[in-house]
């Protein structure tokens, strides 16, 4: 097997929306999520986020109701026959040209969402050729410096989801050391499908990470269970994800019969804490697991005065 190597990775902070860190060229309509200068398409340095460049949209609209109100009011003006007629056309006019102003203002913000919407909707196929360009840019740089291309693909991974990509990510997480003040992420990366990679990563996380372990997780692991118990690490995989389960009461419940096939094999302060909650709440339903916890009191504590005096 060969030794991972440690790694450090950038700052990466997840977006409040998905489409906060894309961006479109101005010139030629690209889309892109990496930091790049230029557009990698024409090569112009026209690249603008999009929501920014969704309220220009929208600010071009509002300026072009304006402009026709007050082309409309001279044009009435101009064929006004009388006086009288001329003053009231042009005191129409820029009466509905305030009310259009004023009103356009109190609702510039559902107009700058719409135009949002619009614009990515009408551009949805421009959109996912962006991020593909963006994933094989990420997948280029691999053999020179595969921790870029694992930041890469972190930051398409935003918004172009699915097994490829998440392959990808798992594959070169295979390949670094992990460690606790790593910025790390599991349930963004479950595949439909078993993938033993995966599994070791999953196995990872619980013993540096295991608040990332959660329920989504722990339907994956339950799922591919027979699989994993195949693997070499197997073993340690599944006893690893059941103690990092205990830590909530709510993930015991749920996945009591996952969790009770490994008690024998979870660390001794994991079983103390799966002891205590069992205890405490006697009338919840644990699935057998209080049968199973009596058993390793016996078998394999008995000598242990922490386990005994705390039962």
């Amino acid at each position: 097997m060969s030794k991972k190597k440690p790694v450090t990775f950038h700052p990466f902070k997840t977006p409040r929306y998905a489409f906060d860190k894309l961006r479109i060229c101005r010139h030629c309509g690209q889309y892109t999520i990496l930091g790049e200068e230029r557009c990698t398409a024409c090569a112009k340095n026209t690249l603008v986020p999009v929501e920014q460049h969704a309220v220009s949209i929208a600010g071009r609209k509002q300026h072009t109701r304006l402009l026709l109100v007050l082309l409309l009011t001279l044009a009435s003006v101009y064929f006004g026959s009388t006086l009288n007629q001329m003053l009231l056309c042009g005191a129409g006019g820029l009466v509905l040209g305030a009310l259009l102003y004023y009103t356009q203002r109190k609702v510039r913000k559902n107009e700058n969402l719409r135009s949002l919407n619009e614009l990515l909707g009408r551009g949805i196929d421009h959109l996912r050729d962006g991020l593909e360009a963006n994933r094989k840019e990420a997948v280029s740089v691999l053999r020179e410096n595969d921790v870029l291309a694992y930041e890469k693909l972190r930051e398409v991974g935003i918004l172009l989801q699915g097994d490829r990509i998440a392959r990808q990510r798992v594959a070169l997480l295979h390949g670094f050391q992990l460690r606790r003040d790593m910025q790390l992420e599991v349930e963004e990366l479950l595949l439909k499908d078993f993938e033993p990679l995966l599994a070791e990563y999953i196995g990872e996380i619980a013993r540096v990470r295991p608040e990332l372990i959660k329920e989504r997780t722990l339907q994956y692991v339950k799922t591919y269970e027979v699989q994993i118990l195949q693997m070499d690490q197997g073993l340690d995989i599944l006893a690893g994800v059941a103690a990092a389960a205990v830590r909530m009461k709510r993930y015991v419940l749920l996945y009591s019969g996952l969790i009770g096939r490994y008690v024998q094999d979870l660390p001794k302060d994991r079983f103390l804490r799966l002891s205590r909650m069992v205890a405490e709440h006697p009338e919840e339903q644990w699935n057998g697991l209080e049968v199973k916890l009596a058993e390793m009191r016996e078998t394999k504590y008995h000598w242990d005065p922490d386990v005994q005096s705390d039962n």
